[in-house]
């Protein structure tokens, strides 16, 4: 359990910084209830690892060479996670992390579901995992820094160059019945410029090639408008897909700016 542990912090950040192809699928209901998946795809980095890594001994070392697949719930860390409101932790506490990892045959998923009971739930759990601090990576934080640690482990989860900045904190999301929006926020965004090294980001691009984010929307009942002409709709309009190139988008954050009234 210590190695999945580490693991699961060591993909956290490249996860949550959507540096990977990424899907995120929203659902709501009818009752404005619903659920969000936001799922990383890091089998091209796995690759890259392993052809890089050889014979994976270090890997080996840490018992990463064997397939893993396990399912982190968010209750069970919590209430050890400091510097987190109540509120927020009441947004996160059903949410759950499933990982999947097998360096040898190049497969790799870091998976979060978060289930909401109403649209304005929705809109304050995106505000939270939004949110550069007091909410999900300080969640993480207070996790991993409660995680027992053996002599091999030293410091894992208090090393605060680890935190990456994700293009999802650029946005402001809200929902309500009958709308979705996702603006650029300016500000965040300029930080977010200022905090990236873009030529790297490049260079990573370069070696796994093209990565995605996915934006898929259902909804309960038929959209009206969207204002994004890139958004497709299905058949019977109710839900909305949007893909962008990630590169492309780390310099242009419009390109997954939307707002949809159904």
């Amino acid at each position: 359990m210590k190695n999945i542990r580490t693991l699961l912090l060591f993909l956290l950040p490249l996860a949550f910084a959507s540096c990977m192809d990424t899907h995120e699928d929203l659902e709501i209901k009818k009752n404005g209830s619903g659920t969000l998946e936001i799922k990383t795809d890091l089998s091209k980095m796995l690759e890259l690892v392993k052809n890089f890594g050889g014979d994976n001994s270090e890997l080996s070392k840490q018992g990463l060479d064997k397939a893993i697949d396990t399912t982190m719930l968010m209750k069970d860390y919590i209430d050890t996670a400091k510097d987190v409101p109540a509120e927020k932790k009441e947004l996160l506490r059903n949410g759950k992390v499933h990982v999947v990892m097998n360096v040898k045959e190049s497969v790799g998923k870091f998976d979060m579901t978060f289930p909401f009971s109403s649209t304005d739930k929705l809109t304050q759990l995106y505000a939270s995992l939004n949110s550069s601090s007091g909410g999900f990576k300080n969640f993480f934080d207070g996790m991993s820094k409660n995680m027992p640690k053996g002599p091999d482990e030293p410091g894992v989860g208090n090393n605060d160059k680890g935190s990456m900045p994700q293009i999802a904190s650029v946005y402001d999301i809200v929902v309500k019945d009958g709308l979705y929006s996702r603006k650029v926020n300016k500000q965040r965004y300029d930080d977010f410029s200022q905090s990236i090294k873009l030529d790297d980001l490049k260079q990573a691009g370069s070696m796994l090639g093209a990565m995605d984010y996915t934006l898929s929307i259902k909804l309960p009942r038929p959209i009206k408008k969207v204002s994004n002409n890139k958004v497709t709709l299905s058949d019977d309009k109710m839900t909305a897909t949007l893909k962008t190139d990630l590169m492309e988008t780390f310099q242009h954050p419009e390109l997954l700016a939307l707002d949809i009234e159904y």
